[in-house]
């Protein structure tokens, strides 16, 4: 993601800052800095290139960032700190519960935590200044605040002000913003002059510049809709919330009618909430904000909405969060601000029942109300207000109590409810008077613990969504769903469902399909082929596939997906393996029939999950013509196909960027069919004697798009060899290989062609020898026991993560000390008490790691020693006691035993 970060007053600040971050202070182990500055002047960006400047992953072995925000909840800030150090938690534990969580997770840890947007120096005081206080020396807290007077409460040991752009950099910031590429930037420099007159009204502010870019962006390089723009009456403050800039304000009153409602609907999200685009685009179809046109479908034109919220800088862009095609986003505070003032009539979110309920909802006639319901909040809170507010249109309440009684009474008034989401409730059923709620476009009631839903939901004809997903209690649906001829989403993941009513084939209109069921052959119910008619499905996951041969005639089989051109993400997902011990030959032809066949994926298809399929891979999978079949794959997931005895040929497959291979426990060898050689050599036997005769013709590229490739739980892999012509994985950033125990050497293809690797993860690839030759990789993980030799040749390794476990790994690797390891920056160990008390400054391992720059090390028991070279800092908490030590090790070897125990059981 680009950042908005101009000048190189910045780029000087921002490493200042990193200095002073990295500094060592060892008169205090945990030590707080803070950026402060106004709202709106770039604080979370600044923090934010700090935070994944290079210097700080080396320096600091976690790194976490948590948005704090004015209505911060103390449960939800430990839970994300907790994540962001590699923790579990469960939902239902409360702040006490949680804390002892965070404080063994950062125990002896260099840490550096960003809390962003703080509000009230409580947080540091009361909250956390104790569980952070076990951090190991160098750790460092940075907060984001518009007080200085809080960074001073929380004893901040250095400041940076946020300053005001400088006009030229405003101007520099401005046409980043109003203009599409390079060249139109270029320009844009006739129209400096006014443009600087626009960053002049902007008061040097970045929020504001960038808002107001967005505006110029949509008029183009014209100088006369600039001017326009200057002397717009919008600039005007008068009567906006204090901190709000006039630019702001302007920006929205320049969207057009249909981005100003879905701008608006924003108001009902707590801060610093992220937005998923499906699903904030699902509520504005719902509300009737969403027009299509032509072909182009309502879920198709609500992400452009999104989009072009995201470009006129009203949402800010987010890292996504997985591979999936979604987009993220998040709104300014101040842009927050601004919403909930332009919408404060007709909408209301509210976190805390107690403080705001009776002042503000009680007199006021909405439209759109909104509820984070604290632990004690009940739906009965609420009954006497929907009787005076039946024009409510939307009503979200996420972790609501209540009965179906309860429920029933508060629905009886809304008769114009549109949205109803009541998600993580203790509500078991729902009231059968639902289905006099005509109006209603949107029921999302997931991760409840509704047991069945009432007959009377299938007089919903209005209804587009239907969300059930993890209401695990969940074991029928109505069979008169047919009837709900609007609907656009059904998602059914994570429920008891065994199969899904006959008439789901029906819905035309059906976009996305989650969690459909195999039948088991029962009258009424839904049959596979049922999908056929389903063509605007752009997302469907399909489970139970091991009934699919109840079904399947192998004479009458036929295609039901290959005719779907729309479809993108498609899951096929078998409960079990299908194995010839559990079905007969011909029921194993019948299964086979239907996955060649009937489950042809079309073309369009952009990512693809395989889940526990049969004895080999699809047929269209072994086809010589992958690449024109598949040729828009850029995610593949290949997850416990455990009897096949090859993987499938993929390397011709042009678009493939993300490749996971799970449990191919049949696999002994990966050789030239992985790449599709054998595959294009029986196909193409022409072309190849053509290419043979010309010795003009380059070889394929093979795997020309592979950013990732993780092979996992691969336990008789002891091959792996590579293409012998051609250039393969040349843009292979990560690596991953996890319980590949039989694998003795990386492939020398791989480290010849392999020269944008960056990140190699390998975990317990036992039989491993050598790892050398890598030019680029900057980290390396190993983790497990290992019978590696050799680690060498690696120019670029930066950071060395070990995982010393099991009862072979009782000191550091040998081949730590063989090596220089000259721009190794951070050597991260977890291992037992043993190696630990081995790297004491007297221990038998200390020699091997004191030229290392940082080294830290761990133990399961919260024992720890940090070392900095540069400032001779050694910290441990370590006693070194010999009758303690032999007690833990006796204790360590013990729980070892039972452990391979459990194995063997296994």
């Amino acid at each position: 993601m680009e950042s908005d970060m101009v000048g190189q007053r910045l780029e000087e600040d921002s490493k200042a800052l990193v200095e002073q971050l990295t500094k060592q202070d060892p008169s205090k182990n945990v030590v707080v800095l803070a950026i402060v500055g106004i709202g709106g002047i770039g604080k979370t960006t600044f923090a934010q290139k700090v935070f994944n400047d290079g210097k700080i992953k080396a320096s600091f072995r976690t790194t976490i960032w948590v948005c704090v925000s004015q209505e911060f909840s103390e449960t939800d800030l430990l839970r994300n700190i907790i994540e962001g150090a590699g923790g579990k938690y469960k939902r239902e534990q409360s702040r006490s519960q949680l804390e002892p969580t965070v404080e063994r997770l950062l125990r002896g840890n260099k840490f550096l935590l960003v809390l962003d947007d703080v509000w009230d120096a409580q947080i540091w005081d009361d909250l956390l200044r104790n569980p952070l206080q076990g951090g190991a020396a160098g750790s460092r807290v940075l907060v984001t605040t518009r007080n200085a007077g809080i960074a001073r409460q929380m004893k901040a040991a250095h400041f940076h002000e946020m300053k005001l752009l400088p006009p030229e950099d405003g101007w520099s910031l401005l046409c980043k913003k109003a203009t599409m590429n390079a060249e139109e930037e270029r320009d844009a420099q006739d129209l400096k002059d006014t443009g600087m007159k626009i960053v002049e009204k902007c008061g040097g502010l970045p929020l504001a510049i960038k808002t107001i870019g967005g505006v110029l962006c949509t008029r183009g390089l014209n100088r006369d809709a600039w001017e326009e723009v200057l002397r717009s009456a919008a600039w005007s403050r008068t009567r906006l919330p204090e901190g709000v800039h006039g630019a702001l304000n302007l920006s929205y009153q320049d969207l057009p009618a249909h981005l100003k409602q879905c701008f608006l609907y924003c108001a009902l999200f707590p801060e610093d909430y992220v937005f998923r685009g499906s699903a904030i685009v699902r509520l504005w179809i719902a509300e009737g904000f969403v027009e299509a046109r032509g072909d182009v479908s309502l879920e198709e034109a609500g992400e452009q909405y999104h989009r072009e919220l995201l470009h006129r800088s009203l949402l800010q862009s987010l890292q996504p969060f997985s591979l999936d095609s979604d987009e993220y986003s998040k709104m300014h505070d101040l842009l927050r601000s601004l919403v909930h003032f332009l919408s404060r009539d007709e909408s209301l979110f509210i976190s805390d029942v107690q403080n705001e309920w009776r002042s503000a909802a009680a007199t006021m006639k909405l439209r759109r109300l909104s509820i984070v319901a604290t632990e004690t909040m009940d739906i009965r809170d609420i009954v006497s207000w929907t009787r005076q507010n039946e024009s409510v249109r939307t009503l979200l309440l996420e972790g609501i109590r209540g009965s179906v009684k309860d429920i029933d009474d508060s629905l009886k008034n809304l008769v114009r409810l549109r949205v109803l989401h009541l998600t993580y409730t203790n509500i078991d059923i729902l009231p059968h008077y639902i289905g006099n709620l005509i109006h209603l476009r949107y029921l999302n009631v997931s991760h409840s613990h509704v047991t069945e839903l009432p007959e009377s939901i299938c007089n919903l004809t209005n209804l587009q969504f239907l969300l059930l997903k993890g209401c695990d209690q969940l074991r029928h649906i109505p069979r008169g769903i047919a009837r709900l001829f609007n609907l656009r989403t059904l998602d059914c993941t994570y429920t008891q469902l065994e199969s899904l009513p006959c008439g789901i084939g029906r819905l035309k209109h059906l976009n996305k399909l989650r969690g459909f069921v195999v039948n088991t052959g029962n009258d009424g119910m839904c049959p596979l082929e049922a999908l056929y008619g389903l063509q605007e499905l752009r997302y469907l996951s399909v489970g139970r596939l091991e009934r699919a041969w109840l079904e399947a005639e192998p004479k009458r089989v036929t295609s039901i997906l290959k005719g779907n051109h729309k479809l993108k993400n498609l899951y096929l997902h078998c409960s079990s393996t299908l194995t010839s011990d559990g079905h007969t030959e011909e029921e194993i032809e019948r299964m086979e029939k239907v996955l060649d066949v009937a489950l042809h994926p079309p073309s369009s298809v952009v990512l693809l999950s395989l889940l526990n399929f049969g004895l080999r891979y699809p047929s269209w999978m072994a086809s010589a013509s992958i690449s024109s079949l598949l040729p828009n794959i850029s995610r593949l997931e290949l997850n416990y196909c455990v009897h096949w005895p090859l993987l499938p040929p993929l390397g011709k497959l042009p678009s493939l960027e993300f490749l996971e291979i799970v449990g191919a426990r049949a696999v002994t060898t990966i050789g030239p069919e992985f790449f599709g050689c054998e595959v294009a050599a029986a196909g193409h036997e022409r072309e190849r004697n053509s290419k043979r005769s010309s010795s003009s013709t380059s070889p394929p590229s093979l795997f020309p798009k592979l950013r990732q490739l993780e092979l996992l739980d691969m336990t008789n892999m002891e091959v792996w060899d590579w293409v012998a012509e051609g250039f393969a994985m040349r843009r292979l950033d990560k690596l991953v290989l996890g319980n590949c125990p039989k694998l003795k050497s990386l492939p020398e293809g791989l480290i010849r062609q392999a020269t944008c690797l960056t990140t190699l993860f390998l975990a317990d690839v036992c039989a491993l020898k050598s790892i050398r030759g890598f030019p680029c990789v900057k980290e390396m993980s190993i983790i497990g026991e290992s019978d590696l030799e050799i680690v060498a040749d690696l120019p670029a390794l930066e950071v060395l993560n070990l995982g010393l476990f099991g009862r072979r790994n009782n000191h550091l690797p040998d081949w730590l000390a063989q090596q220089s390891f000259t721009t190794l920056r951070r050597l991260d160990v977890r291992g037992t008490t043993q190696i630990l008390r081995r790297c004491l400054q007297n221990g038998a391992d200390w020699p091997m790691i004191e030229r290392f720059p940082i080294f830290s090390i761990r133990d399961f028991r919260g024992n720890y020693i940090n070392y900095i070279k540069h400032s001779c800092t050694f910290d441990t908490n370590l006693v070194d006691d010999d009758a303690a030590f032999a007690a833990v090790a006796a204790a360590e070897e013990e729980e070892e035993e039972e452990e391979e125990e459990d194995v063997n059981e296994l």
